[in-house]
């Protein structure tokens, strides 16, 4: 072989090496472009009034009105739908996550604080549903590992790296509607 020879076969692996790198940033790229239509979707399902009551009726009002005992399908029409609703809308995040559709540390800074709090309100509910049902589907489950993907990485800060502002506390200002009016 000669020098001829050599020069071209290192010219040809290292062509093949940046083929192969840009594939995998190429890969790479549409993958996060395709999260953003889904975290888009379930971000407008966060605004809606119906999801909105539907999270102020679990983090308020279920624990004070219902028992536990009787897990999640056995709750009054209101109660289940709230349920159903809040344990759907984490649970459709906790699937993304999961399946690496939507980058974990993309979701949980922005939601992580609200599932745990939902999670908290419904846990003895979905632990009573899973008792009920008998059987080994994980009712909830996608929300469970969700949470527990929060939770493992908490304080945000240091997971992943956030490194946000804070702003100094200002003094209290007088509100326009409570300045004194001029005579």
């Amino acid at each position: 072989m000669d020098l001829s020879d050599i020069a071209a076969l290192v010219v040809s692996l290292l062509a093949l090496v940046v083929s192969v790198f840009t594939a995998l940033r190429q890969t790479t790229m549409m993958r996060h472009s395709n999260q953003l239509p889904v975290l888009v979707e379930l971000f407008q399902e966060f605004r809606s009034t119906e999801w909105q009551r539907a999270e102020a009726y679990v983090l308020g009002r279920l624990r004070a009105e219902h028992d536990p005992e009787i897990g999640c399908s056995a709750l009054p029409d209101e109660a289940r739908i709230a349920v159903n609703k809040v344990i759907g809308y984490f649970s459709g995040f906790g699937y993304f996550v999961y399946k690496k559709m939507a980058a974990e540390s993309l979701v949980v800074p922005l939601i992580g604080y609200r599932a745990s709090r939902a999670w908290d309100a419904v846990e003895p509910f979905v632990r009573r549903e899973r008792e009920i049902r008998g059987s080994d589907d994980r009712y909830a489950g996608m929300f469970e590992d969700f949470v527990g993907r929060v939770r493992a990485h908490m304080p945000l800060h240091t997971s992943y790296g956030l490194r946000l502002k804070t702003l100094p506390v200002t003094p209290n200002q007088v509100r326009t509607e409570e300045k004194p009016q001029m005579p």
